[in-house]
């Protein structure tokens, strides 16, 4: 099977896990429904990720009762596999389209003003189809070598708005209600899931399992601390009621800074570079979720795959930008209960008995 796996270590593993968390979690969420009872989003951060990480660890526990590499392994030869299967795999599309979603938004209102969305997608596209064409080593690799860049840039965006932070904007944080908090950490797991999804999805490449198992928290831990913190400057630079209105509250914490300092004009420089962390994250979830296809169905060659998930991923994505009717919906509801096909499926995996692998007697 040409599925393009590869084989990686677990420093890209690892580098690939960390950009796709910190940008599925700080560009993929709904600001109304995060903010909506108080500025508690580090918190919530904080929360979703152990949470994702304790799915990650049984299923790597699972793994290794029954002996296999990734997901499609546990998933075996089940004559359910495509009930399972297909909703994991649209929950990877559609965590793809959020961040990619966010972007376009920025891009069209802030920088390409008097461009249409369709020009700029016709942009993304070429880089999402190659990106998931290539396959999970050439991404592994490119995560490798732009992490260090996208680190410097994300801390570098944090910094220059150190003068512009009142601690007194966190405030209301609903610790009288923790189960309220415990509630949104559990629907915000539709952004911290995904990244360690798509890593058991392309566990072949991986050395063994304890390779995966600790790219996987080293990735999570990491993008999941990177984008509480910040969650935690963008609670000091804005109160929760503004934060609900803000479609792209971090670069909107950018150009807070620009007014204020206009010899700061990096905010341009830093949003494109943002944007490749952003077709990165989208084209991760994009591979693991034709190879989860793939291996299902029985198709040999991951490229028409791809193909046909990046044309599609792209034509939602316009199709919801213009029907703003249709996308406040559809971003509710999956802000709300996207985690419910992202980890049904989870449970009939970890509870499915090891088939027999010793041969019955009358075989013999």
């Amino acid at each position: 099977m040409n599925l393009r796996i590869g084989k990686f270590g677990r420093q890209e593993a690892a580098s690939a896990v960390l950009i796709a968390t910190f940008f599925g979690s700080c560009f993929g969420a709904d600001p109304r429904a995060l903010f909506e009872h108080g500025n508690a989003s580090y918190l919530i951060q904080i929360l979703a990720s152990i949470q994702a990480l304790l799915l990650f660890e049984a299923v790597v526990w699972a793994l290794r009762l029954r002996g296999g590499l990734d997901l499609a392994s546990l998933i075996g030869r089940s004559r359910v596999k495509a009930a399972l299967t297909v909703p994991l795999a649209l929950a990877l599309v559609f965590a793809a389209m959020q961040p990619l979603e966010r972007f376009l938004i920025t891009i069209t209102r802030y920088v390409f003003v008097d461009s249409k969305q369709v020009t700029v997608c016709m942009y993304l596209l070429p880089c999402l189809l190659l990106l998931t064409a290539l396959g999970a080593e050439t991404l592994m690799r490119t995560s490798r070598i732009l992490l260090p860049v996208l680190l410097i840039s994300i801390v570098g965006a944090l910094l220059l708005g150190v003068g512009q932070y009142r601690t007194y904007r966190i405030y209301p944080i609903p610790l009288k209600e923790p189960l309220r908090i415990f509630t949104a950490s559990g629907n915000f797991q539709f952004s911290t899931i995904p990244p360690l999804l798509a890593l058991l999805c392309v566990g072949e490449g991986t050395q063994d399992r304890m390779a995966m198992r600790s790219a996987g928290r080293i990735g999570a831990i990491g993008g999941g601390l990177l984008a509480a913190g910040a969650y935690f400057a963008l609670a000091q630079s804005f109160t929760y009621l503004r934060l609900r209105t803000m479609p792209t509250p971090f670069y909107d914490m950018l150009v807070a800074v620009r007014t204020v300092n206009p010899t700061l004009r990096v905010d341009r420089a830093i949003l494109f570079l943002w944007l490749t962390g952003g077709i990165l994250t989208a084209a991760f979830y994009l591979y693991a979720a034709c190879v989860l296809l793939c291996k299902a169905f029985g198709m040999r060659d991951i490229r028409p795959a791809a193909f046909c998930v990046s044309t599609t991923t792209v034509t939602l994505m316009l199709v919801l930008f213009y029907d703003s009717e249709t996308t406040d919906g559809l971003v509710r509801a999956v802000s709300r209960f996207g985690w419910i096909p992202l980890t049904a499926p989870f449970p009939f995996l970890l509870l499915k008995k090891k088939r027999r692998q010793r041969k019955c007697a009358a075989s013999v």
